[in-house]
C-alpha cells in the first residue's frame, strides 16, 4: 500500500446539542469548527440575508461617494485588474455592474510579462486616455510607489484587494481590504472578486437597487472558487447561490460557454469541481498563454457571434495549455526518475522551455505524486535568469526556507504552501544544494508521509440517499470546507479490475455487513493494483457522491486511500450509531405508476423491506434503508410509517421521494381497563416493566385517583409516566395537557397537548416546570418536581431507590468496555444484563440504568 498516515479527527460532541440533526453531520460541522447552535443553524440554512453589510469594511462609504461623484461629473473610471481568474472575474463584475448604473467604465489588465499589479507605464497610459478614477481589483495593496505616482498624475485610486497588508495601507483615496485591522467586517478571507462585490453591493444599496445585485453572483462564484479561498461565511454564500445561477446565467458569454462544455447544463447541479477544474482553467489559460483581457471580453460581450469566436479561442488556448502542461510534467518526471532526484528532500527541476504560465500547476502535480516540496523553474538563457514556482507540504514552510537564502534571488515572495522567485542561472545549483540541506534539518521524517485526514468512520448502511442528501447541506465544498472523507473499516473487496483508457484507475466492489457497494473507483491507483489484488479485506478512505444512471440514484464511493485492516470492530459503536439515528429519513423508490395521493405501507421480511400500495407489492427499499429499518425493529422495537414527499417524472420512471418516520400510533381494542393498561405498557416498554417510582405514581393517579406531587430526579422515567397517562385518556377520547418549558419527544407529543401555562378544557393536567400550581388544585393533576416541595391537597410521593454497589457511572464516550449498560444496547442485551445484575463485580453504566431500578 501507499506510504500514508491516517489521521482520525476527534469526534466528541455534546449529547444535548441539536438532537434533530444527524450526529455524523454534527461531527462534520465540528470538524469545521462550527459548534454552537446559531453557527450550525446559519451554516445549514445559508441565506443571502447572512451577507454582512459592506459598510462594515473601512473606506467602502468613501469609495461609493467617489464613484457617484465621478458619475455625476462624467469622469472616466478605469478598472485595473489581474490576469488570473480572480482578477478577470473582478474586472468583469465591476465593468458590468458600473455599466448597469449608467457609468461607462474602461478596464486594464496587464500582460503576464508586465508582472503582477500596478505599474507606472499603465498609470501613464490611463492618464493619457482621460482617466480620473482607478478602481483596482485583486491588486493594489502593496503598490505604494505606483499609487504615489498615480497621485502625482492627479488620479484617484480606489483599492479593492484581499492580499496581506505587509507595509501598511497605500496612499490611495480609499483602501478596501477585508484584512484591514480597523474593519468591523467580521470575515477576513474574501477573494478579490468578493471584495469587489462588497463595493458593488454598497453602490447598489445606496441607489436602491439591492435586488438587482444578486444576478452577479455566478461571476463572484467563479472567481471565489478559482482563487482557493476558504468556502466559509460570505465566500460560501457567494459560491452556493452563484453556482445555482450557472445554468441560467444572465451573462451571454457565460451562458454560451456553459452550454458548450456541459451537455446536461439544463439539469446539472453545478459543483466547485466544475468551476475549479473545468470552467476556471479555460479563463486561466488566457492569462497564462495569451491576454487575459480576452476572457473579460467574454463576460461582458452581448453579441452571439463574438461570444462564439471568443469561446473557441479560449478553448483552443486551454487545450494548448493542457498539452504544454502535460509535456512539461512528463519532462519533469523523466528528469526526477532518471537522475533519482526523488531521493532528495526537495524536488528541484530547472530546464529551458518550461512555460512560466503552467509551472505552478506542474509543481502541484509533482508534489501530489511524490509528496515532497517541489520547485519547477523555467530557465531563460537570454535574460540570464530562471523563474520558479514552489509548492510545499504540511510541516515545511516554503517562504521561511527562501528567507534563509534570500541573497540568492533576484526577487521572491509567497507564503508557507506556495511561493515564487527569480534567480540568476549561475545560482541554481547552489540553491538546489542549500534548499535540500535546509529541508533535511527542518522536515521531520513523519512530515514526508502523506497525511490522510479522515472526518469520521461510518457504517455501511450510511452509504445511502438519505445520508448523502444530508451531507449536501454542507456544500459547497472546497478549500476551508473540504468534501468529507470517510472511513469504512475491515471491508471485503471483490471484482477488482483496471479501468480507463490507460488502465490507470481501479474499480471494485465493497461488502460490509452484507451490504454491497458496487463499482467503487480509485483514480490513479495503478501503482498499487497488484498489491490490492492480493488482499481480500481492507480499511478504505473515501468520499461519497450521489450519481444517476437510467434515472435511478446510485451511491458511489470514490476511494482516496486503502490500508490493510487495522481497526477492531467495536460493537458498542455500531449500536450507538444505530440508536442515535435521527428521523425522519428520506429515500427514493422507482415505479412506472403515478402514485399521486396514494397511501403506502411497509412490509418487513428477514432481509428486506417492501413498499405496498393498497396491499399490493409495489417495490423493495434499497438495501441500506432496509438494513437500517430491520436492525432498529429487531434491536429496539421501533415501528415506522411512510409518506410521499415528492414525485418527479423522469424519462425512465417516476422518482418517488418518500419519507420514513418513527410510528408512535397506539392502537388497542381492549375493553377492560386492565387490558388497556397492559397494551399501553407493552407499547411503551415492550418486555420491560415499570420501575418502582413509575408504578407508585401511576397507582396514585389511577387506583387512588389523587392529585399527585412526584419528587423525581431526572432519568427515572418521567416521560413514560406522562405517555402512559396521555395514551390512557386518548383511548378514552379525552385530552391531557402537559405544561412544560422544555421540548417533549415526538412520542410524548403524539399523546398529549403541550403548553407553557395553564389552559382550560382538559380532562387531566401534568405539570413539569416551576410555576404557580394553584390553577391545578381543583383539576385532575400530576406535578413533577426535582426539588422537595409541598402542594396542599396533593398526594406527595418521593422517589426512593437503591443503587447497586457494583454500578459505576461513566460518560457515554467511555462506554466501550465489555461490561456496560446503556439504552444504546439492544433490548435482548439489556434484559440479559438486568437479569444477572448482581453477578457483575463492576458494571459500567450511563444514567439509563436508573430507568430500570
Amino acid at each position: 500500500m501507499r506510504n500514508t498516515r491516517w489521521i482520525y479527527r476527534e469526534n466528541q460532541i455534546s449529547h444535548n446539542i441539536e438532537p434533530n440533526i444527524d450526529r455524523d453531520i454534527l461531527n462534520l460541522l465540528y470538524n469545521r469548527n462550527i459548534k454552537d447552535s446559531e453557527e450550525i443553524h446559519n451554516f445549514l440554512n445559508t441565506s443571502l440575508d447572512n451577507i454582512h453589510s459592506p459598510l462594515l469594511l473601512k473606506d467602502v462609504d468613501r469609495a461609493v461617494e467617489r464613484v457617484l461623484k465621478a458619475k455625476e461629473n462624467g469622469e472616466d473610471i478605469w478598472i485595473y485588474g489581474d490576469y488570473d481568474v480572480d482578477g478577470i472575474t473582478s474586472t468583469s463584475l465591476c465593468y458590468l455592474a458600473l455599466s448597469e448604473l449608467d457609468i461607462s467604465p474602461k478596464y486594464y489588465i496587464p500582460l503576464r510579462d508586465e508582472g503582477y499589479g500596478l505599474n507606472k507605464e499603465a498609470m501613464d497610459y490611463i492618464k493619457s486616455q482621460g482617466g480620473k478614477v482607478i478602481i483596482t481589483v485583486d491588486c493594489g495593496i502593496s503598490a505604494h510607489p505606483e499609487i504615489e505616482y498615480a497621485n502625482s498624475l492627479g488620479l484617484d485610486i480606489i483599492v479593492t484587494d484581499h492580499h496581506e497588508i505587509n507595509n501598511g495601507n497605500p496612499p490611495a483615496y480609499a483602501v478596501i481590504n477585508p484584512k484591514r485591522e480597523d474593519n468591523e467586517f467580521p470575515y477576513k478571507y474574501l477573494a478579490g472578486v468578493g471584495t469587489a462585490f462588497m463595493l458593488i453591493y454598497a453602490l447598489f444599496d445606496k441607489l436602491g437597487k439591492k435586488e438587482d445585485l444578486y444576478k452577479y453572483l455566478d461571476i463572484v462564484a467563479i472567481g471565489t472558487v478559482a482563487d482557493i479561498v476558504p468556502l466559509l461565511e460570505e465566500n460560501r454564500i457567494f459560491t452556493k447561490f452563484g453556482m445555482e445561477q450557472l445554468n441560467r446565467s444572465h451573462w451571454l458569454g457565460i451562458s454560451m460557454l456553459i452550454k458548450k462544455i456541459f451537455e446536461d447544463y439544463q439539469t446539472r447541479k453545478f459543483s466547485t469541481y466544475d468551476i475549479g477544474f473545468i470552467i476556471a482553467p479555460i479563463f486561466n489559460a488566457a492569462g497564462r498563454l495569451e491576454d487575459a483581457k480576452r476572457a473579460v471580453e467574454l463576460f461582458i460581450e452581448k453579441d452571439h457571434r463574438v461570444c462564439t469566436e471568443i469561446i473557441n479561442e479560449l478553448l483552443n488556448n486551454n487545450s494548448e495549455r493542457k498539452e504544454i502542461q502535460e509535456t512539461i510534467l512528463e519532462r519533469a518526471i523523466f528528469k526526477i526518475e532518471n537522475e533519482k532526484l526523488f531521493e532528495n528532500s526537495v524536488l528541484v527541476v530547472a530546464e529551458e522551455g518550461f512555460h512560466h504560465g503552467v509551472i505552478g500547476i506542474v509543481a502541484s502535480k509533482i508534489l501530489d505524486r511524490y509528496y515532497k516540496p517541489t520547485i519547477i523553474m523555467e530557465i531563460k538563457p537570454e535574460e540570464g535568469i530562471a523563474t520558479a514556482s514552489c509548492r510545499s507540504i504540511e510541516g515545511f514552510n516554503m517562504i521561511e526556507a527562501l528567507n534563509s537564502m534570500k541573497e540568492l534571488f533576484v526577487k521572491y515572495g509567497g507564503h508557507a504552501g506556495a511561493a515564487g522567485f527569480s534567480i540568476k542561472i549561475e545560482n541554481i545549483d547552489e540553491f538546489s544544494r542549500r534548499i535540500n540541506e535546509y529541508a533535511k534539518k527542518n522536515i521531520p521524517e513523519s512530515s514526508l508521509i502523506k497525511p490522510v485526514k479522515l472526518d469520521i468512520t461510518i457504517p455501511a448502511y450510511k452509504i445511502s440517499y438519505d445520508f448523502i442528501d444530508k451531507i449536501s447541506l454542507l456544500e459547497p465544498f472546497g478549500f476551508g470546507n473540504p468534501s468529507p472523507l470517510f472511513a469504512l473499516n475491515n471491508c471485503e473487496i471483490s471484482g477488482l479490475r483496471p479501468i480507463g483508457k490507460e488502465k490507470t484507475h481501479t474499480m471494485f466492489n465493497v461488502k460490509k455487513d452484507n451490504l454491497e457497494i458496487k463499482n467503487c473507483v480509485w483514480f490513479n491507483s495503478d501503482d498499487v493494483f497488484s498489491e490490492v489484488a492480493s488482499i481480500t479485506h481492507a480499511d478504505i478512505a473515501f468520499k461519497l457522491k450521489l450519481e444517476t444512471y437510467k434515472d435511478r440514484y446510485q451511491y458511489k464511493m470514490y476511494v482516496e486511500d486503502m490500508q490493510l485492516p487495522s481497526h477492531k470492530e467495536n460493537l458498542y459503536e455500531r449500536y450507538y450509531s444505530l440508536y442515535n439515528t435521527v428521523f425522519p429519513i428520506e429515500t427514493v423508490i422507482y415505479t412506472r405508476k403515478n402514485l399521486e395521493n396514494s397511501e403506502l405501507k411497509l412490509i418487513y421480511h428477514d432481509y428486506e423491506v417492501d413498499v405496498t400500495l393498497n396491499r399490493n407489492y409495489l417495490t423493495t427499499l434499497d438495501n441500506q434503508t432496509s438494513y437500517l429499518l430491520l436492525e432498529l425493529r429487531k434491536n429496539y422495537g421501533y415501528n415506522f410509517k411512510v409518506s410521499i414527499k415528492d414525485i418527479i417524472l423522469k424519462d425512465e420512471n417516476y422518482n418517488v421521494h418518500i419519507v420514513i418516520d418513527r410510528d408512535y400510533e397506539f392502537v388497542s381494542y381492549s375493553l377492560k381497563q386492565g387490558e388497556l393498561f397492559r397494551d399501553i405498557k407493552n407499547f411503551l416498554l415492550g418486555d420491560f416493566n415499570y420501575n418502582s417510582i413509575q408504578k407508585t405514581v401511576l397507582a396514585s393517579v389511577f387506583k387512588e385517583k389523587k392529585n399527585t406531587l412526584a419528587i423525581v430526579e431526572k432519568g427515572r422515567g418521567v416521560n413514560t409516566i406522562i405517555q402512559t397517562i396521555g395514551l390512557y385518556y386518548k383511548s378514552m377520547g379525552e385530552k391531557v395537557l402537559l405544561v412544560t418549558d422544555t421540548v417533549p419527544s415526538k412520542r410524548t407529543l403524539s399523546c398529549v397537548d403541550v403548553a407553557d401555562e395553564f389552559q382550560e378544557g382538559y380532562s387531566y393536567y401534568i405539570v413539569d416546570k416551576k410555576m404557580d400550581f394553584s390553577p391545578f388544585s381543583d383539576k385532575n393533576s400530576l406535578v413533577f418536581s426535582n426539588e422537595n416541595i409541598e402542594i396542599e391537597g396533593f398526594n406527595k410521593i418521593v422517589d426512593n431507590y437503591t443503587l447497586p454497589e457494583n454500578i459505576v457511572f461513566v460518560d457515554e464516550e467511555l462506554l466501550t468496555k465489555r461490561d456496560i449498560f446503556s439504552n444504546v444496547l439492544p433490548i435482548s442485551m439489556r434484559k440479559e444484563i438486568l437479569a444477572s445484575l448482581n453477578k457483575y463485580s463492576v458494571l459500567y453504566c450511563n444514567r439509563d440504568i436508573l430507568l430500570y431500578l
